[in-house]
Parts: C-alpha cells; sequence; structure tokens
C-alpha cells in the first residue's frame, strides 16, 4: 500500500556516488511519499536542485548514456593551482536541466551549501541562481575550480556540513529522511567490468598520467589521493556527529565503496545501488517506524 506522509529530505555529499539520489528520488516518490523541501549538499545539491526545478529525468538519461570516454571529454584540465579541472565543459553539458526560475521560485523549497573559504564560514543558499548555487555547493577542493565572487572563494559544502539537516525545512508532521553516501557499514554491490571496459580505463588514466607529467606536477596524483582521502574522512566525521544529534525516521546509507568521486560513468550500478537501498528503508520504515539500514 503507498503512503501518504510528506517528507523533508536531506541529500549528502559523496561525488559520483549521488547518482544514488536519483533512484532514491524515484522509489521515495513510487511509494507515495511526498518531497516538501530539499537540502542537498555537494551532488546532493546537484541531483537536489534539479529535481526542485522538475528536470531530474532529463538528466538522469544524461548520465546513463555517459561512458568513460564522454566523462574524461568533460574534464577541461586547468594549469589553475586551484583544482585541476575548470567545470566549464561538463556545466555546458547540464545547463539544459537547470531551472530557468530563482531558488526562491522553485516550486518545491530548497537550499544548497557552500563554505567561504576566505571568511571561513558555511554559507546557506535559499535564494539567486539555481545554477550559480549549484556550482558554488559542488566545488570540491583539489579537484573542481573555486567560485570566485565577492573577493573570497566559494568551495564544496561538504566540508562544513556534508549531511544538511539542520537546514532543510520541515513542516508539523514531516518525516526526515536522510542520504547518506560515505556509510561504512553496508556492502557495495559487484560491478563487472568487462575487458574492453577495462583497457578504456587504463587509457583514459594514461593520457591522465601524461597530462599531469606535462604540467609539470610531479608526485601530485599521491598528494591528490592524499587529500581525497583527508576529505572523506572530514565528511565521515561531520555526519556522524550530525546524525548523533538528529535522528532521521528514514536514513538510507550508500557505502562509500560503492564507487569513486569522479566515476560518473557507472550510473547504472549506482541507480541499482540507490534503488536496493531505499526498498529496504522503505520495509524497515513500515515494520519498525524508523529506517537504520545497516
Amino acid at each position: 500500500m503507498k503512503n501518504s506522509k510528506n517528507i523533508a529530505l536531506v541529500l549528502g555529499s559523496g561525488g559520483a556516488r549521488g547518482i544514488a539520489h536519483i533512484a532514491v528520488i524515484e522509489e521515495l516518490t513510487k511509494a507515495g511519499f511526498n518531497i516538501t523541501s530539499i537540502a542537498g549538499s555537494s551532488i546532493g545539491a546537484l541531483v537536489g536542485g534539479i529535481y526542485a526545478g522538475g528536470n531530474l529525468k532529463g538528466f538522469k538519461q544524461w548520465l546513463e548514456k555517459l561512458n568513460y570516454w564522454d566523462v574524461f571529454q568533460l574534464m577541461d584540465f586547468s594549469v589553475s593551482n586551484k583544482g585541476f579541472i575548470k567545470g566549464e565543459k561538463v556545466f555546458k553539458a547540464i545547463d539544459p536541466f537547470f531551472s530557468k526560475h530563482n531558488i526562491e521560485g522553485l516550486p518545491i523549497p530548497f537550499v544548497a551549501v557552500t563554505a567561504d573559504i576566505v571568511n571561513k564560514k558555511m554559507v546557506v543558499l535559499d535564494s539567486g541562481s539555481v545554477r550559480d548555487a549549484i556550482r558554488a555547493s559542488i566545488s570540491i577542493p583539489t579537484v573542481l575550480k573555486p567560485v570566485e565572487k565577492d573577493d573570497t572563494y566559494y568551495v564544496d559544502g561538504s566540508i562544513v556540513n556534508p549531511l544538511p539537516v539542520d537546514l532543510v525545512h520541515r513542516n508539523k508532521n514531516d518525516l526526515l529522511v536522510v542520504v547518506d553516501l560515505n556509510a561504512h557499514n553496508t556492502s557495495p554491490t559487484k560491478i563487472k567490468i568487462t575487458k574492453s571496459q577495462q583497457s578504456r580505463l587504463d587509457e583514459l588514466a594514461n593520457r591522465f598520467l601524461k597530462w599531469r607529467k606535462q604540467n609539470n606536477s610531479k608526485n601530485n596524483l599521491g598528494l591528490f589521493d592524499m587529500l581525497n582521502e583527508s576529505f572523506d574522512l572530514t565528511q565521515n566525521m561531520l555526519a556522524a556527529k550530525i546524525l548523533e544529534n538528529n535522528q532521521p525516521d528514514i536514513h538510507i546509507k550508500i557505502s562509500r565503496k560503492a564507487c569513486d568521486t569522479m566515476d560518473f560513468h557507472k550510473s547504472d550500478e549506482m541507480l541499482a545501488i540507490g534503488k536496493e537501498a531505499t526498498l529496504k528503508a522503505i520495509e524497515t520504515f513500515h515494520v519498525n517506524g524508523s529506517a537504520n539500514i545497516c
């Protein structure tokens, strides 16, 4: 039987694992849950903002067509020390999916989170351009160039609030639904890679290594990996603390090992993982009245 409960939805950070957010939204709405508001950080802001604007279906179809080579082609490498990807190519590609309305004009209330690294504070984006808010929220340090505006730099919201539970608008009796993309206690679905796919992956890796060498970035790969792991650790610690103080009614957990930050070619796998995790969480909610899937 379908549920008619209203929910306040929080979509967490986690790079390409955020593709699972799409399946989460699909399964929640299929089950009859009504999303009354959304708060998102990083990839959660991207998916949440596009959904709030009514264009999630088209965005999903675009993602499903991406392969290894397509993802690589969207990486407009930069020699800047602020991030090795400019982000102009990918945002040009996804521009059609952003609402032309400002955030305050969206049919579903929406907020995104970013970090002002000059003034060292969290910034809540609840008005103005949807595109600009999302661009600021997904600027992963060392990866995507930050947004420069008003004499400051705005970077990925997950460094200050990876699960913006405290920012989502909740009406009376709204259930709180949280999607965590950095869970440690969920076994990821096994992903099979064909020989041809592995060959293409090796080719892309070699191209990337060559690009780094040409830009005199000796040892930067090791540095990037270290920074990325540190970044993930910070997210995990913050998310754990947030959840201690804000227990959700439905907690949907996606393993942080499901895929790497930049694996946007794995949409089929991540959609399947998101669907499975959501169905389990909904089932547990119906049985127990809460959902903390382990």
